[in-house]
């Protein structure tokens, strides 16, 4: 695994690569972590997603509106998340689009990650 720091005035980036989605564990909190992915990316894989809070959206570009983000959002408090609560998109576009901005407004902007695919 490789992890590069990027340093700014007021926050730094990390970013780990050349990691298999198993070791996920060894870097985050899996207690206060919340994976988004979508339909598609959760049936091919659902046996990883064992023990892991996950919301699973709708695929397609269709599904990146407001109400898919309010759903994200109810899910959230539902789970209690909170300030310590680190999102994590795992999929393509849609999914880390989503994740990403609801990580910017939910509580003021909680932690967030990705895992592309």
């Amino acid at each position: 695994m490789t992890k590069r720091i990027f340093k700014f005035t007021n926050a730094q980036t990390v970013f780990y690569t050349g990691e298999h989605f198993s070791r996920l564990k060894k870097i985050v909190d899996i207690k206060s972590a919340v994976i988004i992915t979508d339909e598609h990316i959760f049936l091919a894989h659902q046996k990883k997603f064992e023990n892991w809070n996950t919301i699973v959206l709708k695929p397609g570009e269709s599904f990146k509106i407001q109400a898919t983000v309010d759903s994200v959002i109810e899910q959230l408090i539902d789970m209690q998340a909170d300030r310590k609560t680190m999102l994590i998109g795992v999929g393509g576009g849609v999914v880390t689009d989503i994740t990403g901005y609801v990580a910017s407004i939910y509580l003021r902007g909680i932690s967030f990650g990705f895992v592309p695919t």
